[in-house]
């Protein structure tokens, strides 16, 4: 059936960790893949912007300075403002702004293009939805990896690098 979704890999974050590597999720099997993530959190109160960095088939996390990427951030406490950046090491806030501590919650759903393909860009749209110390954060936007290689999974990383993830759980499915 068209459009129908097939379930690949689901993992959870470690408590503690400031990473989470998604491995051997994708394939020539499938050009589209949806990825849902919620109940991200971290240890504490301190907030933390989880990005996305790509996983290539060498089972390198790529840093380079090849993504690009565009969202628009809609706050209830202020305007909605626009972010952009090109030539980045990682799509920043990928999976959502300001995530903290468990009693709050959030929700993303995303959706990457052609990873696996070595003769194309990746390209990627995102969604998400905070609710963070009683604000709400929607977020919607692009973005694209420039590089030619073969995607086979990803990484969840803590922006800053110290301030560790107390839990999150990703699903990833192939869209036939």
């Amino acid at each position: 059936m068209a459009g129908s979704l097939e379930f690949i890999k689901s993992a959870t974050i470690s408590s503690g960790s400031s990473t989470l590597n998604i491995t051997n999720v994708f394939s020539a099997d499938y050009d589209v893949y949806k990825i849902v993530s919620y109940g991200i959190s971290t240890v504490g109160t301190l907030q933390t912007d989880p990005d996305l960095r790509f996983i290539n088939s060498s089972g390198s996390v790529v840093s380079d300075t090849d993504y690009d990427y565009a969202h628009l951030i809609m706050r209830t406490d202020d305007s909605f403002t626009e972010q952009k950046n090109t030539n980045e090491d990682e799509f920043y806030r990928f999976f959502g702004e300001s995530v903290d501590q468990g009693v709050e919650t959030n929700g993303q759903v995303s959706y990457i293009f052609n990873p696996f393909s070595s003769s194309s860009y990746t390209f990627a749209t995102y969604e998400s939805m905070v609710a963070s110390a009683g604000l709400k954060i929607g977020m919607k936007g692009i973005g694209v990896l420039k590089q030619t290689a073969s995607m086979t999974g990803f990484q969840v990383k803590d922006n800053t690098g110290s301030r560790p993830f107390a839990g999150g759980e990703f699903s990833v499915y192939g869209v036939k």
